[in-house]
């Protein structure tokens, strides 16, 4: 259950931060668009270290697996964690 709303929180930042580049938030619009390239670089470079499970995982496209960690991040790219630790 906590996943499922650490991914609809994720997503509701993503939205609100496309949303902040069409119609800035005033005062908050930099903030936003900070914290939106931080987590965009963090989740391509979470992309790069997760490569080859993205690209073996049979039950997801490669393309649709790169997407899913560059939205969601260690939300959705945990379940390899898990399988590397154990």
């Amino acid at each position: 259950m906590g996943n499922t709303l650490g991914k609809i929180g994720t997503l509701a930042f993503w939205i609100a931060a496309v949303v902040n580049l069409i119609t800035p938030f005033g005062s908050a619009a930099p903030w936003i668009t900070g914290i939106a390239i931080a987590l965009l670089v963090a989740h391509a470079i979470e992309c790069i270290v997760f490569r080859k499970h993205i690209q073996a995982d049979p039950k997801v496209p490669a393309a649709q697996g790169y997407l899913l960690v560059l939205l969601f991040g260690v939300l959705h790219s945990g379940q390899w964690m898990k399988k590397s630790s154990a």
